[in-house]
């Protein structure tokens, strides 16, 4: 089975024979003397590799946290301040000794101090413990004024627990949670997505930890892991789509081309930015840069031959990643060190741009 960076190892070795054979396709050795120092890898797309890269790499999360956040087992609401309880009394008649000072059916609500008033009990802790726990608090207290008593506890508000909603959302701010878990896909409904809304890279801010979860994976193939049950407190952040892009630069319409939902290709996005200048462009240098990690200083260079029928098979197979950087040049070999010169700065100073509001934003 090839992994990726066996693919990567045995591409990039074809690529540097294959440039002593040929000066003009794929980039000549020579054209690769300074790559190591720039932290760039060439990486020629052939039939022996294209299997490793259908489908694209998402850029890992800056922060710290898994992805997507662990499960919490069996969700169970616990009661806290401000929740609002019913409480139903029954028992035997004739063991009840006086009825005036007693209410069959009673509101209490918890207070700050997490506890709230009973009759003939007094104070009663509610925080952090279930309806059930507090059911059979009373039923045992009571137990010394009545014969056979029988509680019912229910949460009549539920006001203690919440979690916030926020970004790139119609309708931010606080939903409480009920005794009924609330998923993340119930959360992101309530508040509506944004038309830019990235609903690929939704951030969960759970305690210390930041977790980055794909709805669009849930909606797609009902992946449970990527609709988390959500906690108290937990803030739940919906970015824009501004990296959810590729962009296109050189010999075809300079632009931005966004990602959806569906799976694009290389192909894809050519025939989408018009396809290249047939009278400027060559197209045996054709390019995508990529970085994988946002914390690495150069890229992973993907080279194809257009020219080549099977290469045509290989771009409708390659797999475009967010803030890929297809490039077209007008001659790959003799111009490459340009090409190097006079795009990687500004490509870097485009991505870490985007990196830098992303870090302002959170």
């Amino acid at each position: 089975m090839i992994t990726r960076r066996n693919a990567l190892l045995c591409s990039c070795a074809a690529f540097v024979v294959a440039g002593c054979a040929n000066s003009r396709f794929p980039v000549t050795r020579p054209g690769q003397e300074d790559l190591p120092s720039r932290d760039i890898t060439v990486i020629r797309v052939t039939t022996d590799n294209i299997a490793a890269f259908r489908e694209p790499v998402r850029r890992p999360s800056a922060q710290p946290g898994a992805n997507p956040p662990p499960s919490v087992g069996r969700y169970t609401y616990r009661l806290g301040p401000g929740d609002r309880l019913e409480i139903t009394f029954f028992a035997d008649p004739a063991g009840v000794t006086d009825t005036t000072q007693f209410t069959p059916k009673a509101s209490a609500v918890v207070d700050e101090t997490g506890r709230f008033f009973y009759p003939f009990l007094g104070s009663v802790r509610a925080e952090g413990r279930t309806v059930g726990q507090v059911r059979s608090e009373l039923t045992t207290r009571l137990e010394e004024f009545f014969a056979s008593p029988q509680v019912e506890v229910a949460v009549e508000e539920f006001n203690a627990h919440d979690v916030i909603v926020g970004g790139a959302v119609l309708t931010p701010g606080r939903q409480s949670l009920t005794n009924i878990p609330m998923r993340l896909v119930d959360a992101v409904n309530v508040a509506g997505l944004a038309a830019d809304a990235d609903s690929s890279r939704i951030e969960i801010r759970r305690g210390g930890s930041r977790f980055e979860v794909n709805l669009l994976s849930f909606l797609a193939n009902g992946s449970p892991h990527d609709n988390p049950v959500l906690l108290p407190d937990d803030f739940v952040f919906v970015p824009v789509a501004s990296e959810n892009k590729v962009f296109t630069f050189g010999e075809i319409q300079v632009g931005e081309i966004q990602l959806t939902l569906a799976r694009k290709t290389l192909l894809e996005v050519l025939a989408e930015a018009g396809g290249i200048d047939r009278v400027r462009a060559d197209a045996r240098g054709i390019f995508v840069f990529r970085r994988d990690d946002a914390a690495r200083r150069g890229f992973d260079v993907y080279q194809f031959n257009l020219t080549d029928a099977a290469a045509l098979v290989l771009a409708a197979e390659f797999g475009m990643a967010p803030l890929d950087i297809v490039f077209v040049t007008n001659d790959p070999a003799t111009r490459w060190n340009d090409t190097l010169s006079k795009i990687i700065d500004p490509f870097e100073s485009l991505i870490n741009a985007r990196s830098t509001g992303e870090v302002l934003a959170n």
